[in-house]
């Protein structure tokens, strides 16, 4: 085989073909992540495409090089993927130019464009998951077909409920099995934070002036048989602890306003053992498909930031809050009793954006009123510091 061509089929092997020795800058890519790229891979040169010598440049075939594995992560050759075919492509397959029309890279400049486009060659594209569901479509359809189940079919038996339809696609996670996904989501990703002892969480209760509330047990979990009413996190009957870290956001959380027969008791309490939690309130940033990210961490991302509007979604007093808030509910006790972190240990609580505050975060712990206690008191996991009565008005 002569060298010719044994160069041809290395440029097929890699998924595009050189264009000769020339460069580019971050500036004629124009898209985000593929321009940190150039930025972090590149060095001090002149851009063939606009001339700039003052900005960093890196190869085309090392642009190209990242940007083929990029795409490979979501898109593949339809034979390779399996597309069927009939006098023609039985589904939907793309040339090199729609895909990056598909794909919204904004390059700058059109020689730059042009050549990338003669580098993927006359390459026909289609999605790698082409029969599928993407791994993140695959957790949002489980997540909404388990909000359905516990919602409407079966609340207390879920995890042995069989599937009513006659099919479902391999990559489908059915009803029963999604808190151990989201489990494996909540690991892979790391979303765990620590607080520390003597760390601080405020508690509001909303009640009419002429009552006084002066203790723990005043302002804290409420005993069981005074959780009377569903919450976002618990069902009627058990009690937990709800809070937040300021308190313009635990009154926002509490009380519904504006209501001048009404006040606020605010207590604070500190943290006496370190507690580990679930933080959804500091997603890392979302990565596209053209960050280089390995693509279950951006799948499950997705997912998350999808599943996040879901869960903290605002729910109306409408008198069915009691069905709206099953699926939260659920996801709670599967963190509570069965959720375990890599480490093995159990979790405390979960941290979550506020519904009512832009930016700002509720907590919730899984204590009762038993765990909240004076300042003096030597157990309890929740000791009260100080106990404000104020105008909750003022606050919205």
């Amino acid at each position: 085989m002569g060298r010719a061509k044994e160069f041809m089929l290395e440029q097929e092997e890699r998924g595009f073909y050189s264009v000769g020795d020339k460069f580019l800058c971050s500036r004629c890519i124009g898209e985000e992540d593929l321009g940190r790229y150039v930025r972090d891979q590149g060095e001090r040169g002149e851009c063939t495409y606009c001339g700039n010598k003052r900005l960093r440049i890196i190869h085309f075939d090392m642009l190209m090089e990242f940007l083929v594995d990029c795409i490979s992560e979501e898109y593949g050759e339809p034979n390779n993927v399996g597309v069927a075919w009939d006098k023609g492509w039985c589904g939907d397959v793309m040339d090199s130019y729609d895909l990056l029309g598909e794909l919204s890279i904004p390059i700058e400049n059109m020689d730059l464009q042009d050549d990338i486009i003669s580098s993927l060659n006359v390459q026909q594209w289609c999605k790698r998951d082409f029969y599928n569901l993407s791994p993140s479509e695959a957790y949002l359809h489980g997540w909404k077909s388990f909000v359905h189940l516990v919602k409407h079919k079966s609340r207390y038996s879920f995890y042995r409920a069989e599937d009513e339809r006659e099919f479902n696609s391999f990559d489908e996670i059915p009803p029963k099995y999604f808190m151990d996904s989201l489990s494996n989501v909540v690991d892979s990703l790391n979303l765990y934070k620590n607080i520390k002892v003597g760390e601080k969480v405020l508690r509001v209760r909303v009640h009419d002036k002429k009552t006084k509330l002066n203790s723990a047990n005043d302002i804290g979990s409420p005993p069981v048989e005074f959780a009377v009413y569903p919450n976002r996190m618990s069902p009627s009957g058990i009690s937990m602890f709800y809070g937040a870290f300021d308190r313009r956001t635990a009154i926002a959380e509490t009380f519904e306003g504006p209501n001048q027969t009404k006040v606020a008791s605010v207590g604070t309490f500190e943290v006496t053992r370190e507690l580990v939690v679930i933080d959804f309130s500091k997603l890392p940033p979302y990565e596209g498909l053209l960050s280089g990210c390995e693509r279950d961490y951006r799948h499950q991302l997705s997912f998350v930031y999808d599943f996040l509007s879901d869960f903290t979604a605002p729910v109306r007093k409408d008198g069915l809050e009691h069905i709206d808030y099953v699926p939260t509910q659920v996801v709670s006790e599967h963190f509570r009793f069965i959720h375990k972190t890599k480490e093995g240990k159990k979790v405390d609580g979960i941290i979550y954006p506020s519904s009512k505050l832009y930016k700002r975060n509720a907590i919730v712990l899984f204590c009762d009123d038993k765990e909240c206690v004076e300042h003096d008191a030597k157990d309890g996991l929740l000791r009260l510091i100080s106990l404000k009565r104020i105008n909750p008005n003022k606050y919205i």
